[in-house]
């Protein structure tokens, strides 16, 4: 499979990369500053890509780029104040994906996106993020309007632990674990998901188990 990547610069993108590559997959990497990215592998491409740029999106689809699937593990410079640049660029992203008839896409979101964390706590986190969750938000919604065939990823408080390959997985609510999970597991989900379209159309939470 070659698996188009955004955000790769990023804790979950970089290990995307790393797990496809050892995968066997081919993986095109699309950064914004190329120069800064030391991972060097034979089915490694790595291209130039500023996300919010229509022009620079639309040229990683030119030439002979044939692409499996797409991941994104892309983030937002606004933090918790109001914003959109998860929905500008998805836009961009989404726009050249129906061009070229490539359906595939796994997107990396957040928990609280589905509204789904109950109780105090979970009310609380929702209200802080309440911008970056609308901003998600208003991303799937264009991925869903262009009728793709996407797996939504929904991780709870990211860590930077070594992979485990063991987590819970919740198509509705959260699971009831930890509340957190390493950037290296999301990464592991995604691909997962990439190859198995049992995950086409769900929104999937990670989270450890409470033991861990």
């Amino acid at each position: 499979m070659h698996i188009l990547i955004f955000g790769a610069s990023g804790g979950v993108g970089r290990a995307l990369v790393q797990q496809a590559l050892d995968s066997g997959d081919e993986v095109t990497a699309a950064l914004r500053s190329p120069e800064k990215f030391d991972l060097q592998h034979p089915k490694l491409h790595i291209r130039h890509c500023d996300a919010f740029n229509a022009a620079d999106v639309a040229a990683l689809f030119t030439g002979n780029s044939q692409y499996d699937a797409v991941a994104s593990a892309l983030n937002t410079n606004q933090g918790v104040k109001p914003g959109d640049d998860l929905q500008r660029m998805l836009d961009n992203i989404v726009t050249q994906l129906q061009k070229h008839g490539i359906k595939r896409i796994v997107y990396c979101a957040s928990a609280g996106v589905d509204n789904e964390l109950e109780g105090e706590r979970g009310q609380a986190a929702m209200e802080f993020l309440r911008y970056p969750l609308a901003d998600h938000r208003a991303a799937i919604g264009i991925i869903q309007a262009a009728g793709l065939s996407a797996t939504i990823v929904r991780p709870l408080g990211l860590t930077n632990d070594a992979l485990s390959a063991h987590y819970l997985e919740a198509a509705q609510g959260v699971p009831a674990g930890s509340g957190r999970i390493a950037r290296t597991d999301v990464a592991h989900f995604m691909l997962k998901a990439l190859h198995n379209d049992a995950y086409i159309g769900q929104s999937v939470a990670l989270s450890y188990p409470a033991s861990e």
